[in-house]
């Protein structure tokens, strides 16, 4: 009996020490074969910088400066590097094919895309026809990776642009080189305003020569971004929506809330909210925007265009067609002017091609717009100005007294063209009328100064003598060939002028003459 216990222990001593010196010689060939799944998964050539394996209790790898270039490439970035990891997998996941690894620990990973693909520059063969990277079995599936401080660049086409930059706390993927895709959950740095993104989905298969063909779809959610970051813009933005598509072609649909959107011109704060759809390209960020519908305070807007990356600077170029429709007038002043109340109300309809080029300045500096609006009846809420357009209309009339004054309040067809650009609104074609009177004008007022600066033409219906009195009258008539209007009435030239709190209605002496 002892004799077959020494003889057990023996044989299991023996066992342990060949299975001891087996794991000591596997070391380097389970190093080759994770090196070379690498190689082919990525179709690139692999450099480890350190590789510390461990076999028992299970296969564990913990490696540093892991460079992967595509077929060796030298003349663009590594396609991945990272700077140190940590993987461990069963023992029977490091022999078999594929090689299957349960987790991954990644730290400092960044990846670089280069302009078109990995193709470029290499001819296809008859031997190697062009087919979706995607149709290929994975040699490497790992259960589950984590990374943190993951930053993604991907280069454009133009040489003109600046690349792509994704920066990310923290990923998760699983069941990665599954041909289904990976499912993933990661945390997004988003820059302007800056905020964090958290998105989940499922990702890829990879497709190796053509990157932007990869899939990809799943949700976000973004919060209490801050826009004042933004010069000349203030609020907190939070949005969430769906996207799915490939990486050079998104369609996202989605909803943006801002309870206290202000510009600084005015630091008025309004409720803007959003709801669009857009095809985003996610190689170059460039978004086309298929719809917005927007709604300001209680004013519904409609929108459609682009917002492209800028060339040479960071930022993006937004062009726009708005329109409102039955708008308040109201709702937009307070965007535009300091003062608690509006001077102006009613109801409008506008449409506008609006440009937003990128740059350091203020929004209000930067946007340019040129388009039409049209009120069928507003009115004028400044006690001043009431008085005068309240006098204007019963002179033109011919009229004494204040009969009818309420009515003179308001201002019927106003309407006109207008162009914003260097924070100063031009505007042209800029007719009104109230009873009796009809104003034409043309000239500009400044969005940060408040000043106005306009001259034009006073249509009346009455003469010159029938809108004064006793010596007037007949000093009226003697002048009234100079101002005679074709048709009856009375032409006069005018100008408005001075500051928008107190503006000053005169006649333009120097055009008379």
């Amino acid at each position: 009996m002892r004799r077959i216990l020494l003889v057990s222990c023996a044989i299991i001593a023996l066992a342990i020490a060949g299975l001891a010196v087996w794991a000591v010689r596997s070391v380097p060939q389970l190093r080759g074969r994770v090196v070379d799944a690498l190689n082919a998964r990525f179709e690139s050539q692999v450099a480890l910088g350190s590789l510390d394996v461990d076999m028992f209790p299970k296969p564990r790898a913990v490696g540093t400066q892991l460079t992967l270039r595509h077929n060796g490439r030298t003349d663009v970035p590594p396609l991945i590097t990272i700077d140190s990891f940590e993987t461990s997998a069963a023992l029977l996941g490091v022999l078999r094919t594929p090689v299957r690894l349960d987790k991954v620990e990644i730290n400092g990973l960044a990846v670089s895309i280069p302009p078109g693909g990995f193709r470029q520059g290499r001819p296809e063969t008859e031997d190697e026809p062009h087919r979706p990277h995607a149709e290929r079995p994975s040699p490497i599936l790992i259960g589950r990776i984590d990374a943190n401080s993951v930053r993604v660049e991907i280069h454009s086409r133009r040489p003109d642009r600046l690349p792509r930059v994704w920066d990310v706390q923290k990923l998760t993927m699983r069941d990665f080189g599954d041909l289904e895709g990976s499912r993933f959950d990661a945390n997004l740095i988003n820059p302007v305003p800056r905020g964090v993104i958290d998105t989940t989905g499922s990702f890829g298969p990879w497709h190796a020569d053509e990157p932007g063909l990869t899939p990809v779809s799943g949700n976000y959610l973004f919060q209490n971004a801050d826009m004042n970051v933004i010069k000349g813009l203030g609020g907190t933005l939070s949005s969430s929506g769906t996207y799915r598509g490939v990486l050079e072609r998104l369609e996202v649909e989605g909803t943006t809330e801002m309870p206290d959107f202000s510009l600084d011109l005015a630091g008025q704060k309004v409720i803007l909210n959003t709801r669009f759809k857009a095809i985003v390209d996610g190689t170059n960020g460039d978004t086309i925007l298929e719809r917005v519908d927007a709604k300001l305070n209680e004013s519904a807007i409609a929108a459609k265009g682009a917002v492209i990356r800028a060339q040479d600077v960071k930022g993006r170029h937004v062009e726009l067609d708005v329109s409102l429709d039955n708008a308040r007038l109201e709702d937009l002043m307070q965007l535009a002017v300091k003062a608690a109340k509006p001077p102006l109300v009613g109801r409008v309809n506008l449409t506008t091609h609006m440009l937003l080029p990128a740059g350091p300045e203020d929004v209000v500096q930067r946007l340019q717009l040129d388009g039409r609006f049209e009120l069928a009846q507003a009115r004028f809420t400044n006690l001043n100005v009431q008085r005068q357009i309240t006098t204007l209309s019963r002179r033109g009339r011919g009229e004494e007294g204040n009969e009818g004054a309420e009515n003179e309040r308001v201002v019927s067809n106003l309407r006109g063209r207008f162009k914003l650009a260097n924070g100063a609104l031009t505007f042209s074609e800029l007719t009104f009328a109230v009873p009796g009177s009809t104003v034409q004008l043309h000239g500009s007022y400044n969005l940060h100064s408040e000043e106005l600066n306009f001259q034009g033409e006073l249509l009346t219906d009455a003469t010159l003598a029938d809108m004064t009195s006793g010596v007037k009258s007949l000093l009226a008539r003697l002048a009234q060939p100079l101002f005679r209007r074709k048709g009856g009435g009375t032409r006069l030239p005018i100008r408005i002028s001075g500051p928008r709190s107190k503006p000053q209605f005169g006649l333009d002496f120097g055009r008379v003459f």
